[in-house]
């Protein structure tokens, strides 16, 4: 028989994940005036767009590179352009960041710069924190997402974080502790202003009154706690199915194929035709970019602008060690109010 692996130490251990109090109830948060800190940005960006800061575009429709400024640093003001940029260009990646080592109540000060923390009903936080923190965490003994979904031909679990209640998320912090050695465990993102954008006006002129059904009951959510639990704590909410952006005033295809399950007024035949095509098309390489995570990376992202994977291709047993913080910023509003919840029914 083929000797067990010998795990090394982790590199932050105080970030390992604890559940001490178990498994908690999804919390249906209930609807509040959300708090957009990009609607008051300064577009120009002074704070982060200066002389000495590199920028550079992952590709011309979504994702940002930063190097030479420190996210720990940045005043209120430069927090601001952070949710501007983030929910124009989808996703910002920040290299050689301090953000892993400032502690615990300055990364949550930051974070909530941006709206109230979701709190994960399963995720692992920190021991001494609260589940605010979301570490995502694999190793030898802990396995991953191939570990969670099982037997599959892929592994990709497009999708927008805690989309099942009215408040949504929005400037999303994800950081880098420790990255799998032999590489591999890239984060990919797509632009959901993009994916709309490419479609016919016929089309969108069949998405504009439509809404669509979410719930906590999500696939990754049936994996981790069992169909029972998770349908019987699930949280659930409608949405339209093209919103409009609060920051950008774009329109934004918010469909979300782990969590979003149904088209309101249409038999399940249609909805799951027409979801289908949907989920498809959001992963297009048109619009879609891969992260390569490296030492000192945080990545920044606007849930409303940009859906997101794993990409567990790294060799099983290796470690990859991470944490999430999400905010929720405003309630999703129809980028076509004039036209939504509007069906032309036959006589």
């Amino acid at each position: 028989m083929p000797t067990a692996k010998t795990s090394s130490q982790p590199l932050y251990p105080a970030y390992l994940p604890t559940r001490p109090d178990g498994y908690a109830a999804t919390i249906d948060v209930p609807p509040f005036e959300g708090n957009e800190p990009g609607t008051r940005a300064d577009p120009a960006k002074p704070h982060l767009l200066r002389p000495d800061v590199e920028v550079t575009n992952i590709t011309p429709r979504i994702g940002t590179e930063l190097r030479g400024i420190q996210l720990s640093k940045l005043s209120q003001e430069g927090l601001d352009e952070i949710a501007l940029f983030a929910a124009e260009r989808g996703v910002l990646v920040f290299r050689d960041q301090d953000f892993a080592d400032i502690g615990f109540e300055r990364q949550l000060e930051i974070a909530k710069h941006y709206g109230p923390l979701h709190q994960h009903p399963t995720m692992g936080y920190p021991e001494g924190t609260g589940p605010e923190f979301h570490v995502v965490f694999a190793d030898e003994n802990a396995g991953n997402l191939r570990t969670l979904l099982g037997p599959r031909t892929s592994y990709d679990l497009w999708h927008i974080d805690q989309t099942f209640t009215r408040n949504v998320p929005s400037t999303t912090f994800f950081w880098v502790l420790e990255m799998p050695a032999s590489g591999g465990g890239d984060t990919a993102f797509t632009s959901l202003t993009a994916a709309y954008e490419a479609l016919s006006p016929t089309f969108k002129s069949l998405l504009a009154p439509l809404s669509l059904f979410h719930t906590s009951a999500s696939v990754g959510e049936v994996a981790r706690v069992g169909t029972e639990r998770a349908l019987r704590e699930a949280v659930s909410t409608t949405h339209p199915l093209v919103i409009r952006h609060p920051v950008t005033g774009k329109p934004s295809l918010f469909v979300n194929p782990t969590i979003a399950r149904r088209i309101e007024g249409m038999l399940p035949e249609e909805s799951d035709t027409l979801l289908k095509f949907l989920n498809d098309h959001i992963k297009s390489l048109d619009f879609s970019c891969r992260v390569r995570w490296e030492k000192g990376s945080v990545v920044v992202w606007d849930q409303r602008s940009a859906a997101h994977t794993a990409v567990p291709d790294f060799k099983d047993g290796e470690r990859r060690h991470m944490v999430r913080i999400i905010p929720y910023g405003s309630q999703t509003k129809p980028a076509f109010p004039d036209m939504y919840g509007k069906t032309n029914e036959s006589t």
